[in-house]
């Protein structure tokens, strides 16, 4: 799949406006403890995981319409993926669950959440650069349909969000991002007393963020993709150059390299912090023993999915 470059011109990702770089993630950061593995149940963790290359493949096809000879790299590219995700990654996971599993039975800080939050995100930042190598090869094998049909598959996602996400009131809107959060909460949780739903839609209604200021960040990182796909292209840029701009473009969306986009950062995933815990508070022991035993269950299953060959 690798072109061979004209010329040495280094090439990066275009940095955004100033706007909203960080909201992608920051509504779900109110959450992040809460959803890394929101499955219903221990057996469907180990299930999932073994099914997830096969759901990761559909999903890039969806998204690039993969030509055989793609289809076949990429399959075996995300095989390798969870090949290392499996020996390197899971191991990780266990004692974080264990020590997430005590933790729960307590009360929990805002610091503390964004604390385990780090830990979280910094799975991803190795995740991501894992795929990079690969992420590159498939870019520069794109065609011009191709990236036509992303931008179409990118379009398509925005206009689900928007109905399930923007409805015409404000109102309406905190309530969808609401019913959002007690749906991933009472996964850990069980069901929620009206109390504790009234008190999520008060504190989603204060946050400094909302579900348009998550599209509108989520549509200007799909336009920093797409144009930097289209750019790698025509530079017929190297397999290394490839990598070194896609590193860049994801450097730049974990830590927006410019004020405000820096200080909104903070701010947002302050205020997820805050959401998280103050609904953690207002748990009963019941509850709290419930979120526990969630997470035993599941660093039960990683253990056994540990022991499995790759």
């Amino acid at each position: 799949m690798n072109q061979t470059a004209k010329g040495s011109m280094p090439i990066t990702p275009r940095v955004t406006r100033p706007g909203n770089r960080s909201v992608t993630r920051s509504l779900s950061a109110s959450l992040l403890m809460m959803v890394v593995l929101a499955l219903t149940a221990c057996s469907i963790v180990r299930l999932a995981y073994n099914q997830a290359d096969h759901l990761a493949y559909w999903q890039l096809n969806r998204a690039f319409d993969f030509t055989d000879e793609q289809s076949v790299k990429v399959k075996g590219a995300i095989k390798q993926w969870f090949q290392w995700h499996r020996r390197t990654q899971l191991p990780v996971y266990v004692p974080f669950l264990a020590r997430a599993e005590k933790e729960a039975l307590a009360p929990v800080s805002p610091a503390l959440v964004c604390e385990r939050r780090t830990e979280l995100e910094g799975w991803g930042r190795k995740a991501i650069d894992q795929a990079v190598p690969a992420m590159a090869d498939l870019v520069l094998s794109l065609s011009p349909d191709q990236i036509k049909h992303l931008e179409k598959h990118q379009a398509k996602t925005n206009e689900d969000f928007r109905n399930d996400y923007l409805e015409d009131s404000m109102d309406d809107r905190n309530k969808a991002a609401a019913k959002f959060v007690i749906k991933v909460a009472e996964i850990f949780y069980g069901r929620l007393e009206a109390s504790q739903r009234d008190h999520v839609k008060s504190e989603i209604a204060a946050l400094p963020l909302n579900a348009q200021n998550v599209l509108e960040e989520r549509q200007v990182y799909q336009r920093d993709f797409v144009q930097l796909i289209r750019q790698l292209n025509a530079q017929k840029a190297t397999q290394a150059q490839a990598q070194q701009a896609l590193r860049e473009l994801f450097q730049q969306f974990f830590d927006p390299p410019k004020e405000p986009l820096r200080g909104q950062r903070l701010q947002w995933i302050a205020a997820g912090c805050k959401l998280t815990s103050s609904l953690h508070q207002q748990t009963t022991p019941v509850q709290k023993e419930k979120a526990a035993q969630r997470l035993r269950d599941w660093e039960s299953d990683l253990r056994i999915l540990n022991k499995q060959p790759a």
